[in-house]
């Protein structure tokens, strides 16, 4: 007993410093094009019930959570991320309920490596699917293994559950299960042959007698619960039928047909990258956790190398490659290293585990250093591989801007100022998050028969160009809209290249980003 409470309190003193590092200025940085996508529709929802699944804004989860938040405390930048920041403070207390399969070093050690690794870190205070769907996996593997260590009736209707919670957040759910079916099925056939062998049936296999241990009715309610969560969530809540069809069909069908489209236009061996220059240390502590795993075999322990080097190979063939997504084989790796870690502090003889020590401080040196550069100072830069082409700084600047000029409009007129902006280019968000309130248009300023009226133009490099003649009644200035780093993989084996990124994040070639121009008309400038 007195052993339970130091474990809860040492997770929760994790927690509670994993949650402060969430919720520092967690609404400061400029809202990626992504991110605004999902802060602005979950703002339509919470504003007027209205939404519908898109597949290429994923499931509708997500967006019933964050408008959860804007009802409890409004809608803000702050209240947008919210909810992704919970989720990921959700992840760093999981591994507790792992510890007697983990180990208590090994489940610690994990938990600290998801409250301050940077990539998780990052994605936690990053209003995307991407971290609600890493909650939600962890959460159905700790359900898996809790009950095949110990079967309870209760488990199929929690597995289920979440498995519908998994389908609405995100489509790569059937990548999920392809990873774990690929390790279960092959697990059950062998456990199968060897209980053949042993005079006994399949049945008799460790993992099927556990399954069949709580009899057919568990299954049966796993099942509905499954049905139940999944209609209610894409329905929204009954009020939409078709929604069900969209779960079933839509996502899937809408996905498999991007597999030719290859947006991120990265290398297949992004992932590797990105693992090398961000979480070396999860590479190199997880390969002593897989060694130990295979020293000592347990069913988690062999599952979750089997997890990393599967998901990281399908996802590395899938033609979609973005930052976001090495969540997916960085989550069993970070358990692993977790592993990694309580092996070397606990190693023999003694003057191997004097190389150990400095091992495993300099790897969490590095982990505070890279956190720190990609959440603090370089947070909207595009030279960290897990910043994308993302709103530049200026973006913020921009918006305080204007609501500067509206505060003034609105105490000398009683009108709001009114802002028309350029959606040529791919250009509407995030202007549609940060500007829901005021009087706003999206139109392309490049058509030859639009002549600039609002107060507040927002606008293209090529349209400025075309519309310079009319806009002599406006004071404007160049800004910097979106940023991005196209990365020359030529030089992917070159050391001096990596080691400057690695000390002073120097990029081995230049930078880029899209400029835009924000106008002013003088009237509304001077009120």
């Amino acid at each position: 007993m007195r052993r339970l409470r130091s474990d809860l309190g040492i997770f929760l003193l994790i927690v509670a410093a994993g949650l402060v590092a969430r919720l520092i200025d967690l609404g400061d940085r400029p809202f990626h094009h992504d991110e605004s996508q999902v802060a602005y529709f979950s703002w339509r929802f919470f504003d007027s019930g209205d939404y519908e699944y898109q597949p290429i804004l994923h499931g509708p989860f997500m967006y019933y959570l964050t408008a959860f938040s804007y009802v409890l405390f409004g809608d803000s930048d702050f209240t947008a991320r919210l909810m992704a920041a919970l989720m990921g403070t959700l992840v760093i207390g999981l591994p507790y309920l792992l510890r007697n399969q983990l180990g208590r070093g090994a489940a610690i050690a994990a938990a600290l490596l998801l409250a301050f690794g940077p990539t998780f870190l990052y994605f936690s205070r990053f209003v995307r699917e991407d971290i609600f769907i890493t909650a939600i996996n962890f959460a159905l593997l700790i359900a898996v293994f809790r009950f095949l260590d110990r079967p309870r009736a209760g488990y199929p209707a929690l597995i289920g559950a979440l498995l519908a919670m998994a389908f609405a957040t995100k489509e790569a759910t059937f990548i999920t299960l392809f990873v774990a079916g690929t390790f279960f099925l092959p697990a059950v056939l062998v456990q199968a042959v060897r209980a053949r062998r042993a005079g006994g049936t399949w049945r008799d296999g460790d993992i099927a007698s556990k399954v069949g241990s709580v009899g057919w009715v568990p299954w049966a309610y796993g099942a509905a619960s499954f049905w139940l969560v999944f209609t209610i969530l894409f329905t929204v809540f009954l009020t939409n039928p078709p929604g069900l069809w969209d779960g079933i069909y839509e996502g899937l069908s809408y996905w498999l047909g991007q597999q030719e489209v290859g947006r991120g236009g990265e290398p297949w061996y992004f992932y590797i990258a990105v693992l090398v220059g961000h979480e070396w240390p999860a590479l190199l502590l997880g390969l002593a956790g897989a060694i130990a795993v295979l020293r000592r075999p347990t069913l988690l322990g062999v599952f979750l190398i089997w997890a990393f080097v599967m998901s990281l190979a399908v996802y590395s063939w899938a033609s979609e490659r973005f930052a976001w997504l090495v969540m997916h084989p960085l989550l069993p790796l970070l358990l692993l290293a977790g592993i990694g870690v309580q092996a070397l502090l606990t190693i023999s003889p003694n003057r191997l585990r004097l190389i150990a020590l400095p091992v495993v401080a300099a790897c969490a040196l590095y982990v505070g250093y890279a956190s720190f550069l990609v959440n603090a100072e370089h947070r909207a830069d595009p030279r960290e591989f897990l910043v994308s082409t993302q709103s530049s700084e200026d973006v913020k600047r921009v918006v305080e801007r204007v609501f500067g000029v509206d505060g003034r409009v609105f105490r000398r007129t009683g009108n709001r100022v009114t802002v028309a902006i350029d959606a040529s280019q791919g250009a509407t968000y995030p202007w549609a998050w940060y500007f829901r309130n005021l009087p706003v248009g999206y139109i392309d300023m490049t058509r030859p028969d639009y002549a600039p009226e609002a107060q507040i133009l927002v606008m293209t490099d090529q349209s400025r160009a075309r519309l310079l003649p009319d806009l002599v009644a406006y004071e404007g200035r160049q800004f910097r809209f979106r940023v991005w780093w196209v990365r020359d993989w030529t030089r992917k084996f070159e050391l001096d290249a990596w080691t400057n990124w690695w000390i002073g994040r120097e990029t081995w070639n230049p930078k880029g980003g899209l400029p835009e121009w924000v106008y002013v008309r003088r009237d509304a400038a001077a009120s």
